[in-house]
């Protein structure tokens, strides 16, 4: 090794909305991913590895923390009060930790900056509008309809806002301090291409504070009433404000951008609209594996190396194929997976298909960023090959959560806990490792204590997570889901989605129906999945014999959540939920509390 310690180096690669069935890994029928199939001739690759909730804030403590979703209070804030972070406990055995940081979830924000040695932060400045509001969206849903007060509100918001103020104004001094290094690295960013001028949006910052801190029920009431939501949130409040808040180049040069591409969309409208979103909203693939490979070529000699980024191509809309002429390069994408190359690379910027044919196009699109960031992926490992790193490094290459195409109706990831949302590739490759297909039940939050067992370092003592290559860490006869429909954990007014996962069945439990879930059928869902892997048969019956035990497992689950009283417990599920209560009471005396 060229480092003094003896520990390998950890190179973490996690993927946005990586549905494991999408994967040739995992036995499907395009070659999207040749590089996990390279990596899992000497690795331990996980068959049934799931992501507890259905989107990235809440899958982020499971894979940093290795806790559940609705422990701690929820998952609005990151990783405060919730275990030590995967990044924390290696710095303290020695690596230079650094975090390569696309994601707005994972960052200094919310909690998970301890022990990390270098954040690189690559996400845009409308990043941090839009993840306030996710954190408070439901919040101001429930006052505009009357069912919470004034102190209620304030208690929610409050501390969401002066964070927001705070950390957006640490943001734009981040951003001034690396701006040539993210100039060069990242020049067709939509980071980069916005130009705007930090100085003016760290001065709209302050009025926007001081307006708060004179009057807050009035400012909420006055930006952010009525209730922002799907994409209204990017024409309100202070996105709207800064939007004017660019350099005067910047302002002059769209125009010209713009009257260029009104000309092209008369010869050309689908060239026309790939070329208008020529600035991806985050880091591409390409862009994020040359930031790799430079600090795997400048990396720390002295230490082993801890390196974490989060691959978004594969998140919608999704966009294929490296910089801002990333459309140019989806036909070669398309026709490489046994499509027709002439599919509009365009078409998920609608959001949602408008056509039958539509919907075909946007999973062959899918597929399309798949394959480009696993080729990216495999630009990265030649990288550690060629330095002469791969003997001494541990590969782990996982998806946060999974993604709906259609196959229940919606597209994306919104929060139901079906097996395309939750089922995800994950792999620990290292040389030393014999070719390992594990058949176990298992959660990403297994991910940090595997980590640490396989580099010899101790785990955190209260990680939830088990390590995959222990005795014992594939034994589960089931996993348990859990989350809200989207949205901040306003535990006291809105109802609960839990979901308990077999190898053999899927049981999907609401304790009632969220009004924004617009695809979910009324009541409770059974599938058997080795006879209907596509979960469209509904089993469920109340006295069928399995549903006890699964409501069980579930009211039990509710009972270790401080948020979720006793009486709502019985009301769901009564003489179970009943014993699920008392079994919490006695568990609770056992240990003190």
């Amino acid at each position: 090794m060229d480092h003094r310690h003896q520990q390998p180096n950890i190179l973490m690669l996690t993927v946005d909305a990586l549905r494991a069935d999408r994967t040739s890994l995992h036995g499907y029928d395009r070659p999207t991913t040749p590089t996990l199939e390279r990596l899992a001739k000497t690795a331990v690759v996980c068959e049934n590895a799931f992501s507890m909730a259905t989107f990235t804030q809440a899958a982020s403590a499971q894979m940093f923390t290795s806790s559940r979703p609705l422990s701690y209070g929820g998952y609005d804030y990151g990783a405060e009060g919730r275990p030590e972070t995967v990044f924390k406990r290696f710095h303290d055995a020695g690596y230079k930790t650094t975090c390569l940081t696309t994601l707005h979830w994972v960052n200094r924000f919310f909690g998970y900056d301890e022990g990390i040695d270098e954040e690189i932060q690559t996400f845009g400045l409308n990043s941090l509008p839009g993840v306030a509001l996710a954190m408070i969206r439901n919040t101001l849903l429930e006052f505009e309809k009357g069912n919470i007060n004034d102190g209620e509100l304030l208690g929610k918001v409050d501390p969401v806002l002066l964070r927001f103020f705070d950390n957006t104004s640490v943001y734009c001094d981040l951003i001034l301090e690396r701006g040539d290094e993210i100039d060069r690295d990242f020049p067709d960013s939509a980071l980069v291409n916005s130009r705007y001028d930090f100085a003016k949006i760290k001065a709209a910052i302050g009025r926007h504070r001081q307006e708060y801190q004179a009057g807050k029920i009035a400012y909420i009431r006055r930006h952010l009433i009525p209730t922002p939501v799907g994409k209204e949130w990017m024409n309100r409040w202070l996105v709207r404000e800064w939007r004017y808040c660019r350099k005067p180049s910047r302002l002059i040069a769209e125009l010209f951008f713009r009257a260029g591409n009104l000309l092209l969309g008369w010869v050309n409208a689908k060239w026309a609209r790939a070329r208008q979103n020529r600035f991806k909203i985050y880091p591409d693939a390409h862009s994020l594996a040359d930031k790799v490979i430079g600090l795997l070529e400048q990396r720390d000699k002295t230490k082993p190396f801890f390196i974490w980024t989060h691959f978004m191509d594969t998140h919608h809309p999704y966009v294929s194929g490296p910089g801002r002429k990333w459309y140019r390069h989806t036909p070669r994408l398309l026709e490489a997976l046994g499509y027709s190359p002439d599919i509009d690379p365009s078409l998920s910027f609608d959001g949602k298909p408008k056509r039958k044919q539509d919907g075909d196009a946007f999973s062959a699109l899918y597929d399309c960023a798949v394959r480009s960031t696993d080729d990216e992926i495999g630009r990265i490992v030649d990288a550690v090959e060629r330095l002469g790193l791969r003997d001494d490094t541990l590969i782990i290459v996982a998806g946060d959560h999974g993604e709906e195409l259609g196959d229940h109706g919606d597209f994306g990831h919104y929060f139901l806990h079906y097996t395309h949302n939750t089922r995800v590739p994950m792999v620990f490759s290292h040389p030393k490792i014999g070719k390992t297909r594990l058949d176990g039940l298992f959660t990403i939050a297994d991910m940090p204590p595997t980590v640490a067992a396989l580099a010899g370092v101790d785990p955190a003592p209260d990680w939830e997570g088990l390590a995959v290559t222990e005795p014992g860490g594939g034994d589960r006869d089931h996993v348990l889901l859990e989350t809200f429909y989207g949205g901040n954990c306003l535990f006291d007014h809105r109802p609960l989605y839990f979901a308990v996962r077999t190898k053999d069945h899927l049981y999907c439990w609401r304790e009632y129906k969220d009004p924004a879930d617009k695809f979910s059928p009324d009541g409770p869902e059974l599938f058997n999945i080795r006879d209907d892997p596509s979960e469209t048969h509904n089993l469920y019956r109340p006295d069928h014999q399995l549903i006890s035990r699964f409501n069980a497992l579930i009211a039990e689950r509710m009972a270790e959540i401080p948020e979720i009283t006793d009486q709502r417990i019985i009301d769901c599920f009564g003489d179970i939920g009943r014993d699920a209560v008392a079994a919490g009471c006695k568990r609770d005396q056992a240990i003190g509390k």
